[in-house]
């Protein structure tokens, strides 16, 4: 993290410029206040304006400069900190992009979204109002009491003092105060912008429950909650900006104090007392963000403590393996195979086996929580199993890169996400590259073709935030549109008819089996529908295998197959 937070080495040049113009600033606002002071100390002596005339050039120089170089470091010093913003985040979705979904599911997508961008956004704040400025003062407290050693040396040390004072002390002082005002802010934040993110994506049941009320509530509390904290983080603020100012007034007082002794003993050329005053009051332009620095290096520190707390965790499957399996025919072997979420918990899957040889069939089927999804996690690399086998043509499949294992098979899953795009741009992330005819194809397989035949803008219609605009089967056909379209020699469907009515989710299954063609498939689902084709069928039980065998032949134990199927048929004529 730390090393994503210098950037790459081009932020680093940018950043270098906008403290280097940052100090060519303050210096031009020093050469302007030092020039105004002799110039209208100067002219009360009257004398020629030929002697006058580099001062007042130097004024008007140093004006423009002023102008010149202030929009430069806001240029600069903008542009270093959007790029490091912009670095931070894609190297943030990298990081969380493994972390799926094994180690994000107590992590709510409302706070995950804040961490992207309320958090990553808080960081601007380190770079502009604190890295920037430290620098800046440095070089310029530097530079001020190298001139004052030089024209006047009495006064060199008491104004170093000042500057550690009022940018090294208090800041320490005013961190005390501002630690939890910076932390409160940012965990208020992220509270608000977790539940408005709840509230719009559960925007209609909240409405269909009579809850809508109940959850402004809830909104303007955590509203009020952050609004105290930005205001306990202004007073902070506000009494550092007053801290630096009367450190600045008081320090002028002081050098005008310790420089009239130096004039009337003939030290100090009397022309020279207002430029001194007015060059250290100048250069505190540098000083006086010092303060405030403290209080956000705690705000960006507690932004970057809820952003290493998610990055810092370690994927649950190594990434490190083959780059590709084997291309051609695949075949997954399963031999006794267990899993447990946690060693301290009970295991999911026992001793399971099966093989899944090129063109095979398999059904998965089983009552919920019985273990269906884990073991297509465990297909997809999503975790690692802990006991057992699970081969692909003949190799540990945890020598494979997990992306590799993922490319070579289709999923459709029982919560598939749509995109905030068109059902075009949806379907097409299986293949970005797919030709019209393929698109057409996948689509007409997933029968959808009636479907967008209706639609004013057919392909291009907008599916709505996660699919809201479309409804749940027409979701589910976008999916196996996707699967239908990647070019995957293993299908794996969990519950791919969620949603769908009897009538439509036989179809479904007929065109999803006859489309198939030589893929080996892995259907999960807890419904009976379609499976008399299926090779073989695995029906779990509390994490193991109750039965195995065809269809026929489990109805014919009359075991447990047999009562689900008995079941569901009472209840489909039920219906």
């Amino acid at each position: 993290m730390y090393k994503i937070l210098a950037g790459s080495h081009r932020t680093l040049l940018l950043a270098a410029a906008a403290c280097l113009i940052g100090s060519f600033t303050v210096y031009a606002n020093v050469g302007l206040l030092a020039a105004s002071a002799w110039l209208i100390s100067a002219a009360a002596l009257h004398p020629s304006v030929a002697e006058l005339s580099v001062a007042i050039v130097g004024v008007r120089f140093f004006g423009l400069a002023r102008a010149i170089c202030r929009y430069g470091e806001r240029y600069t010093s903008h542009d270093a900190t959007f790029r490091l913003l912009a670095d931070i985040r894609v190297w943030l979705y990298t990081r969380l992009e493994p972390l799926a979904p094994a180690n994000l599911p107590g992590v709510a997508k409302g706070d995950l979204f804040s961490r992207l961008v309320a958090d990553v956004e808080t960081l601007q704040f380190f770079y502009l109002r604190a890295a920037f400025p430290v620098a800046i003062a440095v070089v310029v407290a530097v530079t001020t009491v190298g001139l004052l050693a030089w024209l006047a040396p009495w006064l060199a040390w008491p104004v170093a003092g000042a500057f550690l004072l009022t940018g090294c002390v208090l800041p320490i002082g005013i961190s005390r105060l501002g630690r939890e005002a910076g932390q409160g802010v940012v965990e208020a934040r992220a509270k608000l912008n977790g539940s408005l993110a709840d509230s719009l994506e559960g925007l209609t049941e909240l409405a269909a429950l009579g809850r809508s009320e109940r959850q402004a509530a809830c909104i303007a509390a955590a509203n009020a909650e952050l609004t105290a904290c930005q205001e306990r983080a202004n007073v902070v603020a506000s009494l550092s900006d007053a801290l630096g100012t009367l450190g600045m007034n008081l320090t002028v007082i002081a050098v005008i104090i310790l420089a009239g002794p130096l004039v009337a003993a003939g030290q100090l050329e009397g022309v020279y007392l207002a430029v001194v005053a007015l060059a250290v009051q100048a250069s505190f332009e540098a000083i006086l963000p010092l303060p405030a620095v403290a209080y956000y290096l705690q705000e960006s520190n507690a932004a970057f403590a809820r952003i290493a707390a998610i990055t810092g965790q370690q994927p649950a499957v190594n990434a490190a393996g083959i780059p590709a399996v084997p291309s051609g025919p695949l075949e997954f072997s399963v031999n006794r195979l267990s899993f447990s979420y946690s060693p301290d918990s009970p295991p999911v899957l026992s001793n399971i086996t099966f093989s899944l040889p090129p063109g095979k069939r398999l059904a998965i089927v089983g009552a919920s929580g019985a273990g269906k999804s884990t073991l297509a996690g465990l297909l997809l690399r999503f975790w690692d199993y802990d006991r057992g086998s699970l081969l692909l043509n003949g190799r540990d499949i945890r020598g494979y890169e997990p992306a590799a294992i993922r490319r070579a098979v289709s999923v459709v899953s029982q919560d598939t996400y749509l995109f905030n795009a068109t059902i075009r741009d949806n379907i097409l992330i299986a293949k970005p590259d797919a030709a019209p005819a393929e698109l057409n194809q996948a689509v007409a397989g997933a029968m959808l073709t009636d479907f967008i035949e209706r639609l004013p803008r057919g392909l291009d219609t907008l599916t709505g935030q996660n699919g809201l605009a479309v409804s749940g089967g027409e979701r589910q056909r976008i999916a196996l549109a996707r699967a239908l379209l990647k070019p995957a020699p293993v299908w794996l469907l969990d519950e791919p008819t969620a949603g769908l009515d009897a009538q439509a989710e036989a179809v479904v299954m007929s065109h999803i089996l006859r489309s198939a063609g030589t893929r080996s498939l892995v259907l999960i689902t807890h419904r009976l529908v379609g499976l008399e084709t299926m090779d073989e069928i695995l029906v779990l039980a509390d994490g193991q295998i109750a039965e195995q065998g065809a269809f026929a032949d489990l109805l014919k134990k009359k075991g447990l197959f047999y009562q689900m199927w008995a079941l569901q048929g009472d209840l489909l004529n039920i219906s």
